[in-house]
């Protein structure tokens, strides 16, 4: 499969990598993450040149990765260091590095040829370094191509059917769709579903968990797609006639990474601006979150990937469209002029 490779995605939480090699697969690609000792992350192929071993099996010796099998070690350059068997380290001896940064509590890698530009992430996750919001996070491993999950995001229409603790009381499926107002906006290189209830009652969470008794409120859950699977969500609800931003404010960030064509890395981070000193809400909102993706979602997807047989793009299958497939539509045809662009460069 052919991904956009100058970019960034997201490869591990920054708590994951410490000292001890960190393993994970990345665009079908075996890397293994480690710590030199000046705190500073380094990611190599995790493939030892000699015999093939993992290098994620071995140890950090000195600041290089020591090749469990053989001993050879590898500096965070990718080239050997040092071999133990009294020859002539090979000039062969070495194994791809990668680029990486660290923002917004991940680890962000480079997968392309063309050097690394940090100006590339997108600014729209400050808010989890923003004081003024509180976030959770977690990590979903998932067994479906990575566009199908963002397929899942551009599209909240399957919302009231799949996720039953969103509902709104006394409003079925239908008629929430039917007060829903959209709008599609298509920029160069993002891609912004927008979604507003406006004089409508809260769903459940905006009641229970953050205790509003309004009859009325106005909500909004406008997802910005950004190349190649970033997904910024700007979703919460204000009291009638109120600025949205004295209302409730729930940023969230989905950085979907591709493990293969068919296993998708998925990193979630969800914001709030109200109860920031409230653990309870932390743990309210991330059992919310973690059931809606691990029980809801994500079989969801496995079983759409699993009918799919070995195709892996859905568009290949000639599906039956939606007028609500028109933001997952729009991103796929950007996304795939972008790595066109970029296999003819």
């Amino acid at each position: 499969m052919t991904y956009l490779r100058n970019c960034w995605y997201a490869a591990a939480y920054c708590t994951d990598v410490g000292t001890k090699p960190f393993a994970r697969q990345i665009l079908g690609e075996h890397i293994a993450f480690f710590r030199t000792s000046d705190g500073v992350v380094h990611g190599l192929e995790d493939r030892c040149p000699h015999r093939f071993a993992p290098l994620s099996l071995g140890a950090v010796v000195e600041d290089q990765i020591q090749c469990p099998y053989h001993g050879l070690r590898f500096g965070p350059d990718g080239a050997c260091t040092f071999n133990p068997h009294y020859s002539a380290i090979p000039a062969a001896a070495k194994v791809k590095s990668y680029a990486l940064i660290e923002r917004y509590g991940l680890i962000w890698i480079w997968m392309g040829d063309q050097p690394a530009e940090e100006t590339r992430l997108p600014a729209d996750f400050a808010f989890m370094a923003d004081a003024k919001f509180r976030a959770v996070s977690g990590y979903l491993r998932v067994e479906g191509n990575y566009q199908l999950i963002v397929d899942n995001l551009l599209d909240l229409t399957h919302a009231p059917y799949l996720h039953p603790a969103f509902a709104i009381p006394g409003i079925s499926a239908e008629e929430r769709l039917k007060r829903t107002t959209t709008e599609l906006v298509r920029e160069p290189e993002r891609v912004i579903a927008k979604r507003w209830r406006l004089a409508c009652p809260p769903n459940g969470p905006t009641r229970n968990l953050f205790g509003f008794t309004d009859e009325l409120m106005d909500s909004r859950a406008h997802m910005h797609w950004l190349p190649p699977s970033l997904i910024f969500f700007d979703a919460g609800a204000s009291r009638l006639n109120e600025a949205e931003e004295l209302g409730l404010c729930l940023p969230a960030m989905h950085a979907i990474t591709p493990e293969t064509d068919r296993a998708s890395h998925y990193f979630f981070a969800q914001g709030r601006n109200m109860l920031l000193d409230d653990p309870h809400a932390d743990e309210e909102l991330l059992g919310i979150l973690e059931n809606a993706f691990h029980n809801e979602d994500e079989p969801m997807i496995a079983a759409q990937q699993a009918r799919m047989g070995r195709e892996t793009d859905v568009m290949a299958l000639d599906p039956v469209l939606l007028k609500s497939d028109s933001a997952p539509v729009t991103a796929r045809r950007i996304l795939a002029g972008m790595i066109a662009a970029e296999q003819q460069r």
